[in-house]
């Protein structure tokens, strides 16, 4: 029987912080963007545009020698909130595709698009699936690699900025990598440092080097330098956990009074935890949503039956329960949907899936 290779979906969305910057605020689109503080005071960079580094600025430079190098540059504080709303969206829309899923930070992902069976659309296909639904969905920009293994792929989505997609057909890998610096490989500074000095500057050299030679600059780490160099033994991407819960919340940062847009926000908010329980086919047979004002927060909680799953049944429940608790609608400054009690759903579709039935959770 044939061996299927791996195929690696690694997701470059460097700056993360800015491209949701520039996804809430559209006018911010080309121009310099350093994140961290109004540039007058104390504190570090954040994260930097693309068109802020010429000037010399980076990530945990003074903000005010960033202002004084790039005075032109838009200043932002950041939003922590807005950034983990994104980022778990992200993750969910990666989800969608696939149940192995990496994120070893907010600015990059990989996903195993390793086809299961001969009914799995070509990862090509999937992979451009996932960049529209980033940028239709959350407005984000994302660079995108495909290849054999995390070092290729990786290596492909930084050749691919902006927004493109490079693939590395197997058996290409050694030839791409060769000329490309050893900072790719993801060692540590001081293993970086000790590889330019004796010599082995360029990944194919790390890879080809005798074991002698390897052994001299690194020490014992050389077995491992050389593995990444080729990218060998490198661990499988784990299969994501089904949750225990999910929830979406929402910060109404111009206190609105407006009571449609409110429940048009809990809407939202419920079909987005909807579309989280769709990797693992699971539905939820409890729903929780809470209204926030200054002073105090709202709750209201009801048992599914049977669990559900479906987006529009989901969302119709949040709007029931969250009508009440909308009285009186001015000074709302937060809203959250939470699914809970988590299971697979019945095949037996209920009769009006749009209302489902509902009973007070104890």
């Amino acid at each position: 029987m044939r061996e299927r290779r791996r195929t690696i979906l690694h997701l470059d969305l460097d700056p993360f912080f800015v491209s949701v910057e520039r996804s809430l605020d559209p006018a911010l689109r080309g121009r310099p963007v350093v994140i961290g503080g109004d540039g007058l005071g104390l504190g570090f960079v954040a994260a930097v545009s693309e068109e802020a580094r010429p000037a010399g600025i980076r990530v945990g430079l003074p903000l005010s020698q960033a202002r004084r190098l790039c005075p032109e540059a838009v200043f932002r504080r950041g939003d922590l909130d807005a950034y983990g709303r994104h980022s778990e969206e992200v993750t969910a829309v990666l989800l969608a595709a696939s149940r192995r899923v990496e994120r070893p930070s907010a600015d990059e992902a990989f996903v195993d698009l390793t086809p299961e069976g001969a009914g799995d659309p070509p990862p090509v296909r999937t992979a451009e699936r996932i960049r529209d639904d980033l940028q239709r969905r959350l407005g984000l920009d994302v660079s995108l690699g495909l290849a054999s293994s995390r070092l290729a792929a990786r290596v492909a989505s930084a050749w691919a900025k902006p927004r493109g997609l490079l693939v590395v057909f197997p058996g290409y890998e050694p030839s791409f990598l060769a000329g490309k610096p050893v900072g790719l490989l993801g060692l540590p500074p001081h293993l970086e440092a000790a590889l330019e000095r004796a010599g082995l500057a360029t990944v194919a050299q790390v890879a080809e080097a005798e074991e002698t030679a390897l052994a001299a600059a690194v020490g014992a780490a050389a077995p491992r330098v050389r593995a990444a160099a080729r990218g060998e033994n490198e661990p499988p991407i784990a299969l994501a956990a089904p949750p225990a819960s999910v929830q979406e919340e929402a910060t109404i940062r111009d206190r609105r009074s407006d009571r449609r847009a409110l429940e048009e926000i809990a809407d939202a908010l419920a079909r987005r935890a909807a579309r989280r329980l769709k990797p693992f086919r699971l539905g939820a047979r409890a729903i929780t949503v809470e209204v926030r004002r200054a002073a105090d927060s709202a709750r209201r909680g009801e048992a599914l039956s049977p669990a559900l799953a479906d987006e529009e049944a989901i969302a119709a429940a949040a709007r029931a329960l969250v009508a009440p608790v909308l009285e009186p609608a001015d000074g709302v400054r937060g809203l959250q949907v939470r699914l809970s009690r988590l299971e697979p759903p019945s095949s037996q579709a209920p009769l009006f899936p749009a209302t489902p039935a509902l009973r007070r959770a104890r």
